[in-house]
């Protein structure tokens, strides 16, 4: 004996529901030092969210980081054999958290 109840979305459009959003709560996340990254791809392996991926420019691949899913767990910068990746502050100056 099921009860007919109504179909209604469970987030309206706009919201986090449809893009998860990191920045409010994460503390650091990965930054790309410049002429140290070549595009190898094995952080990509190990972010456990999906974050980064390689894109095809003019100049050939490179690395981009999607902070909208990044959690800041920081095993990117860790597993990065040339030390491309650093972890910096999220928030910066007197209002930030990690000053």
């Amino acid at each position: 004996m099921a009860k007919d109840l109504p179909v209604v979305p469970s987030a309206p459009p706009g919201t986090m529901a449809l893009k998860p959003v990191a920045a409010a709560w994460r503390e650091r996340h990965p930054q790309i030092i410049e002429g140290r990254c070549n595009a190898c791809g094995e952080c990509l392996y190990f972010c456990p969210e999906g974050a980064l991926k390689l894109k095809e420019t003019e100049k050939g691949k490179e690395l981009e980081i999607n902070l909208d899913f990044c959690k800041g767990c920081g095993i990117c910068a860790h597993e990065c054999q040339r030390q491309a990746l650093r972890m910096v502050a999220e928030y910066t100056g007197p209002q930030g958290l990690l000053g």
